[in-house]
């Protein structure tokens, strides 16, 4: 088989995967989409102010957005996980160019709009019920910037291990990808933690993400500290994640072109 990359033999084999996976991906995306209303929509109804319905969004975030976008990239090369359908998949005739691309253009259709949607309503929702002549003096405060940007960087990194895991492993790829990611990640955050704890000096209160500012508190000296990054090593912690789930794009690929062997 050809293995230079032809567009037209790409629409080609993105037709075919649509057809073969579409009806499950709509299906899923309806459940997500149906989630995410459902858990989101109570803070502009509810005339009662409540930071339960606050948690919920909180909960979107984590149940729907990073749990569910993750289970639906484990599907990207669901085909590879059985003898009875990776044959199949093997003799499709397209390149292996082709084949990763149709199955990383479907992921993303699906993954970076659940994102980009949860960011819209949490902060239109919160917004317009803080605008509720209901609520009177009580105000809902939306998930804090640091926290927001290091959930939004941890989804990149999420994704970009799902879908190395998806064709890395043969058999229970989304656990052994989840037990493997959570091992990774109890170990960088420690060391992070351990990092901060020790410039620092030990301080009476910490509170850090991975790839977000300090906010330091020394309470015997009644000092609290906000410390940033510099702005050009900010912007290199900020590229970080892209380059890693480009590199594990890159790993995937190579993985697919040893099954393709």
């Amino acid at each position: 088989m050809n293995q230079s990359f032809d567009f037209r033999r790409f629409l080609l084999i993105l037709k075919l995967d649509t057809s073969e996976k579409g009806k499950s991906y709509l299906m899923m995306a309806g459940l997500l989409l149906a989630l995410l209303i459902f858990l989101m929509l109570p803070i502009a109804i509810v005339r009662e102010p409540s930071m339960i319905l606050m948690f919920l969004h909180a909960l979107a975030l984590f149940m729907v957005v990073i749990f569910g976008g993750s289970l639906y990239t484990n599907q990207a090369f669901s085909q590879y996980g059985s003898s009875s359908t990776g044959i199949s998949a093997i003799m499709i005739p397209a390149s292996r160019m082709e084949k990763f691309l149709s199955a990383l253009f479907l992921n993303l259709l699906f993954v970076v709009p659940l994102m980009l949607l949860f960011l819209k309503l949490h902060h239109y929702l919160t917004d317009y019920a803080n605008a509720k002549p209901t609520i009177g003096t009580f105000r809902y405060k939306p998930i804090p910037p640091d926290a927001l940007t290091y959930f939004v960087l941890m989804y990149i990194m999420i994704q970009g291990f799902v879908f190395l895991g998806s064709i890395y492993f043969k058999k229970l790829s989304y656990i052994k990808t989840a037990i493997s990611f959570f091992v990774i990640y109890v170990l960088v955050t420690a060391l992070s933690l351990w990092q901060a704890n020790f410039l620092a000096g030990n301080p009476s209160k910490l509170v850090t993400f991975p790839f977000t500012s300090w906010k330091v508190s020394y309470y015997a000296l009644n000092k609290h500290y906000d410390v940033m990054f510099p702005s050009v090593f900010q912007d290199v912690v900020y590229a970080f994640p892209s380059f890693l789930i480009l590199g594990m794009w890159y790993i995937s690929y190579i993985r697919l072109k040893e099954k393709q062997i």
